[in-house]
């Protein structure tokens, strides 16, 4: 028996119009379907349609995964986006890979956000996404949230915030909530959050990006910006800190980012292996 409903390619242009009337939802953590799992909003030309590796510097991290999944090691809820009725992975391909293609389970464990949509559904169609329109709308979708939080407009900043990475905004609002927090011993505690924004990013942000320009660093990436580099270089931070037993501070971190990575030939893959490092380091 033929499927008789009819395919429609969302059109997120369409959709950006109206931003302002979808929210993104935290579910929390739940056991989603795996067939339910579409696609990838960061690495999905690592992947093929069955979410097996097509990339050979893929395998070890496969079979590392496939190993402590034998072993019966609980890992980390993998992160996806639910749209529509459908999810797409935001961290935990190869968690996704190994469970799907060695183990056939059915379900996996998700912490889910979803985009609530003001989108009429219909029975009678199938909903498909092309994934790089999918992800270049939850990004807008996340900048809109995080200014909505902050009050850091990028119309007005003499420096817009721009990323090209998903989530990226939810760090940087963490990173300005720890700011408001911790900054000369609680000065800006009970300050309003917007005042704390601006602060954050006239002595912290800007801090950075004249650092970054004078080090040339974002000419060794191609197609990201400053704040992916500032993203990029606070998790770097993070690790070196965790090393060093101490806030080893961005100035000395931008300076060791450069030195590590500036002659490798495939910086576009350094977020992820960040992501995997500070997981498996930190716990």
């Amino acid at each position: 028996m033929t499927d008789s409903k009819k395919d429609i390619l969302v059109d997120f242009s369409v959709i950006e119009k109206s931003i302002q009337t979808y929210t993104l939802k935290d579910r929390g953590i739940e056991a989603i379907p795996i067939d339910k799992i579409i696609g990838s909003l960061g690495r999905y030309l690592d992947f093929s349609e069955t979410l097996l590796p097509k990339k050979t510097d893929g395998s070890s991290r496969y079979e590392y995964i496939k190993s402590l999944m034998e072993k019966g090691i609980n890992l980390e809820p993998i992160q996806v986006y639910q749209v529509l009725d459908n999810y797409f992975i935001i961290d935990g391909h190869h968690r996704v890979s190994v469970a799907k293609n060695e183990f056939k389970a059915k379900y996996i464990d998700a912490q889910v956000t979803e985009i609530k949509f003001n989108y009429k559904l219909s029975k009678d169609k199938n909903y498909t996404f092309d994934s790089e329109s999918t992800k270049k709308f939850l990004i807008k979708l996340e900048e809109d949230t995080f200014q909505h939080a902050t009050f850091l407009n990028n119309k007005i900043l003499i420096h817009p915030l721009k990323v090209t990475e998903l989530k990226s905004f939810a760090l940087l609002q963490q990173e300005i909530l720890d700011f408001k927090k911790n900054y000369n011993n609680g000065e800006l505690a009970k300050k309003s959050i917007i005042f704390s924004s601006y602060k954050w990013y006239a002595e912290r942000f800007l801090h950075a990006l004249n650092l970054m320009k004078k080090e040339d660093i974002l000419s060794k990436f191609k197609n990201r910006t400053f704040t992916d580099l500032y993203v990029w270089i606070q998790r770097h931070k993070y690790f070196l800190s965790q090393q060093a037993g101490h806030d080893v501070g961005f100035d000395f971190t931008a300076h060791d980012f450069m030195e590590k990575y500036k002659d490798k030939k495939f910086l576009d893959i350094i977020p992820s292996i960040f992501t995997d490092i500070i997981k498996f380091l930190v716990k």
